[in-house]
Order: structure tokens, then C-alpha cells, then sequence
């Protein structure tokens, strides 16, 4: 096969192919040149995030408290109305969006939404996942749909049910203050849950419940500049709980010219900034599992080494201090893919922050150890971490936290990606990594939850051949390019692989790329969308295709 030129100045020189469908091999070059299209000169993929109703709906409610920006506030008016009427979220959401425009006490659907916000069940019927779910109704949905059982469920309705209250929906809950204790977790959960804190203590008439060190946690708020750790959200509540004490309303009001510079061009605001260091690696994943290499490749991998945290670890976007084990896990195989030498010492650094949290039980957390371990951020560090043999028994005690995950149906529980897939894919993955060196007898256990997890996938798929956020759903690219990475070492599975190919083929658009339903969620459940995560997910699960698959 020829040399790739990619846009962008780098060239790509392929490595020998296995039998690779002529049709699949221009699908996923295509796709290529797209990926590589978005890298920027800095050498970083653009992965900016899309406006979403939650962020908007407080900035015009700031705005409209502080008598601030009326043309900003025109432009978050439209956006809100034109978001609520042509593609509106879950109902959290739009009772917010609604409050904020004026329309919580009008007649009609005003009426209805205030009603429904005001349910004892509201906020639970919220992280009963309706983002974007368009045909399941509140009286259809069951316990199976719910993050009752996820660790962040109390808290997220508890910041759901201030939101609501402060935007004029709803009563202020009265809980005790220690509910809003979030040291030694990730730096924007502090400020945002003293943000609540705050909120509710003034809303239920006892500012008294708040403290000198609680007004200093929401300093960050109001720096001057871009968002503080790229999150417009914890920004957003911060001033929304500064405004209520006299001495904060100058600092508030000097930053809102920051929050405006956020805006999007379609008048909204998005959660977060983006997810460039996120998409660099996983991107560059893709492209050095598809057998590229050449100076953008180099040049992606030296760019995302350059933005290592001092901890070790990587975080979502430049500038975001807070590192986690998900982009760590990402970057650390990228780095190791791209040249191992090369970046050895940075490689290393990430493993040490990936072992320093790891908890007892064998798995990873997200941020910090101490929170509870997540199967998909595990399977992550696993992956990262399994072709070091000096973290044997940290990787296999790792697939052993992952079994004990593991569902009667072979499935595992969503996180930050709402797709069902992701958990499994990235199972699956660890399990092949650790049995490369697994002693004879530790291998059937693998095999198993290997195979039940594939078996979970074959159970769940839709007819056209992909797969959805959970079953039933419809299917999206990239739910159907994580279930494509997990079957694509299953060869007794090549018929159903082949459909899921198809279906990816058969969606990808003129431009070479791809649109699908977001599934990164913050706060969880909630989705936003990274419209660049669609080609790079897909274009990773097409480097995972050994062969060209068997047709129908």
C-alpha cells in the first residue's frame, strides 16, 4: 500500500496488512486523514466540546441576576430555546433551561415542567439516563436503567435538587454539612459541591452553616482568564454561591467578561473546554495500532509527553492540573506504542502514578485512591501497565477486580462513557494482555470472563449489526466501534464482526467522518458532546480489525 499523505504535513508509512478489505482499507484511511486533520501545530488534536443546556441555563441565569451582558444574554436565550424545542436533554435539564428563560410559571408545558421537577422522583429520573433518550419515558423506566447503584448517585441528586431550587424550581434540601465534604477527591468536585454548600445554607435561611475556608475553596472561581482546570461548570457554580455574600459580588461580576469569552458560536456555553490531551492519545493510539508512523505521529506523541503533570499523570485537556488514571492509562500506551525508548522516563513517571493509586481491592479509581475502583478505569491501567513485567501481580490482581465486576450477563457497569461497550471492550483487552504471561493455570479463568463478555455483546447487538448505548437502543458509532474492538480477536465471531464493520462503513459521512451520539458523561449521567471523540473512536476500532471479516 502506498505512503498516506495527511493533511496536515505529517506522512504515515503503513506496516504490512493482513488481508484487509479494499473497501474497509479506504474507509479507515479516510478516516485517517480526517483524524489527522484536527491535529493542530502544537501538534495536539482540536477536540473542543459542544454547548450543552446545563452550563447555558446558569450563565443566563448569572448573567440576568447580575443585570449583566444583555447581548450575551440574547445569544444564550436562542441557543436555550432553539436546544429545548429541536433537541431537548433529559428533565433536569430542561426544567433548568426553562427556569432560566422565564418560562418555569408560564402556562402549558411550563406548567408541566415545573411539576414534574418538582416530584419526589425528579432528580432520580435524571440519572435514569433520559439524556437524549428520546422513546423512554419516565413510567418505563426500570431499575436496570438506573445509576441507584453507581457511588455518585446520593450526590448527584443532591446537586441536582440545589440546582433546580436555586433557579427558582423546587425547595432547598436541608442536609447536614458534612454531606458536602469532598476533600481528597478531585479538585472541582470540592469547589463545586462547597458551591452547593453554600447555595442551599443561604436558600434555607442559615448562611451561618458556612465557613471562612469555604469561601476560600471557590478562589478558583473568579481567576481571571479561561475556566479554572477547563470547567465552565465548576466556574459557573462557584459565582453562583460568591454572589450571595456582599463582599464576593465585585470579584463576580470583573470575571463574568471571562465566562462570556466561552461562548460558543451558536450563543452557548459547554461543560468543559475540550478534550485535546483525551483525543492526542487515543487518537494516536488509533493511528499506531493501524500501523502509521512518521514525523505527525512523533510529533503527536512529543506533544502530548510535553503536557505531563507533574504527579505523573495526564489530564483531559492542557491546562488541567487534575491528572486521572483514564487519559494516564491512554497516554502512557501511546507514549509506549510510539516509541518506547524514546520516552521512556515520561512512561514510566505515568506507571508510578497509576500504581500510587491504585486501592486495595485491586482496582483503580478515577482520581485519587480511597474512591471506589471502576471496571473501565482498571481495564485502562491493566492495559497500561501489563507489558512492564515488573507489574505482574498488579495487573492480575487488577483482572481479578474485573471478574468479580463482572454481571450474570456477562456485562459491567457504565461510568464515563454511558455505552454498555466501553466497559467491555476494555475488559476484554486486559484479560488478552494479562494472559500473555499468565501461567497456564490462571488462563481458563480469563478465557472465561473473556468470553462472557464477548458472549454479552453477541446477546445485545441490533439486527443492522451495532450496537447502542445499552440494549435496544439504537445503534451509534461508537457504541458499535467499542463492541468492534472487543470481537475483533474472537474469530468464531467473524460473521457478526463483519455486520458491525458494515455498519460502520455504511455510516461514515462524505467527509470521511463520523456522527454519533455522544457517550462521555459529567457529572454522570449527564452526556456531552466532543464531536472530534466520534472519528477517533471509530477510527479506533477499525485498527483493531485483524482481517478483512466474513460478509453475510
Amino acid at each position: 500500500m502506498t505512503p498516506v499523505l495527511l493533511p496536515s504535513g505529517g506522512r504515515v508509512e503503513p506496516r504490512a496488512h493482513g488481508p484487509l478489505t479494499p473497501e474497509l482499507l479506504r474507509c479507515r484511511d479516510r478516516l485517517a486523514r480526517r483524524v489527522a486533520a484536527r491535529v493542530g501545530p502544537d501538534g495536539l488534536l482540536r477536540a473542543p466540546c459542544e454547548s450543552r443546556v446545563l452550563e447555558s441555563a446558569l450563565a443566563l441565569w448569572l448573567l440576568t441576576a447580575e443585570g449583566a451582558a444583555p447581548r450575551a444574554r440574547r445569544r444564550l436565550v436562542r441557543y436555550l430555546r432553539d436546544a429545548l424545542d429541536d433537541s431537548p436533554p433529559d428533565a433536569v435539564q430542561r426544567a433548568l433551561g426553562r427556569a432560566a428563560l422565564g418560562l418555569a410559571g408560564a402556562a402549558g408545558a411550563g406548567r408541566a415542567d415545573r411539576a414534574a421537577a418538582r416530584a419526589p422522583d425528579a432528580v432520580d429520573r435524571v440519572t435514569a439516563d433520559h439524556v437524549a433518550v428520546d422513546h423512554l419515558t419516565a413510567d418505563r423506566v426500570t431499575a436496570d436503567h438506573l445509576m441507584a447503584d453507581h457511588f455518585t448517585a446520593g450526590r448527584k441528586r443532591l446537586m441536582f435538587g440545589i440546582l433546580l431550587a436555586e433557579l427558582g424550581v423546587g425547595e432547598f434540601p436541608r442536609v447536614r454539612p458534612e454531606a458536602y465534604d469532598m476533600r481528597g477527591q478531585q479538585s472541582w468536585l470540592q469547589l463545586e459541591m462547597t458551591s452547593l454548600k453554600i447555595m442551599a445554607a443561604y436558600g434555607t435561611g442559615a448562611p451561618g452553616l458556612v465557613t471562612a475556608a469555604d469561601w476560600a475553596v471557590l478562589a478558583p472561581a473568579v481567576r481571571p482568564g479561561p475556566a479554572w482546570e477547563c470547567n465552565n461548570l465548576a466556574r459557573l457554580l462557584g459565582l453562583l454561591a460568591l454572589r450571595k455574600h456582599p463582599a464576593h459580588r465585585r470579584a463576580v461580576r470583573r470575571v463574568l467578561v471571562d465566562v462570556l469569552a466561552g461562548l460558543r458560536t451558536d450563543g452557548g456555553l459547554p461543560f468543559i473546554t475540550g478534550m485535546g490531551l483525551f483525543a492526542t492519545a487515543t487518537a494516536g493510539l488509533a493511528l499506531v495500532r493501524c500501523g502509521y508512523a512518521g514525523p505527525l505521529v512523533d510529533r503527536m506523541a512529543e506533544a502530548l509527553a510535553g503536557r505531563q503533570n507533574p504527579d505523573g499523570g495526564f489530564g483531559f485537556h492542557p491546562g488541567v492540573t487534575q491528572s486521572d488514571v483514564d487519559d494516564t492509562s491512554y497516554a502512557v500506551e501511546f507514549l509506549r506504542g510510539s516509541g518506547a525508548a524514546r520516552h521512556r522516563g515520561r512512561i514510566g513517571a505515568a506507571e508510578r502514578y497509576l500504581l500510587d493509586r491504585r486501592n486495595p481491592d485491586g482496582g483503580f479509581p478515577t482520581y485519587a485512591r480511597g474512591i471506589p475502583s471502576e471496571i473501565a478505569m482498571t481495564a485502562g491501567a491493566v492495559n497500561a501497565l501489563a507489558p512492564n513485567p515488573a507489574h505482574r501481580a498488579v495487573v492480575e490482581h487488577g483482572v481479578r477486580f474485573i471478574a468479580a465486576g463482572q454481571r450474570p450477563d456477562g456485562g459491567f457497569g457504565r461510568g464515563w462513557s454511558r455505552n454498555a461497550s466501553n466497559a467491555v471492550f476494555r475488559a476484554v483487552l486486559a484479560c488478552d494482555a494479562v494472559r500473555a504471561g499468565a501461567a497456564p493455570a490462571a488462563r481458563p479463568e480469563l478465557d472465561l470472563v473473556r468470553r462472557r463478555a464477548v458472549g454479552h455483546l453477541v446477546a445485545t447487538g441490533n439486527a443492522d449489526g451495532g450496537w447502542g448505548h445499552r440494549p435496544g437502543d439504537p445503534s451509534d458509532p461508537i457504541s458499535t466501534a467499542y463492541a468492534v474492538i472487543a470481537l475483533a480477536g474472537s474469530a468464531e465471531h467473524g460473521p457478526l464482526l463483519g455486520r458491525a464493520v458494515r455498519l460502520l462503513t455504511d455510516r461514515q459521512q462524505a467527509d470521511g467522518g463520523y456522527l454519533s451520539r455522544p457517550d462521555q458523561a459529567g457529572p454522570r449521567p449527564l452526556l456531552y458532546d466532543v464531536p472530534a471523540l466520534a472519528d477517533v473512536s471509530v477510527l479506533l476500532g477499525l485498527a483493531h480489525v485483524p482481517a478483512g471479516p466474513a460478509r453475510r
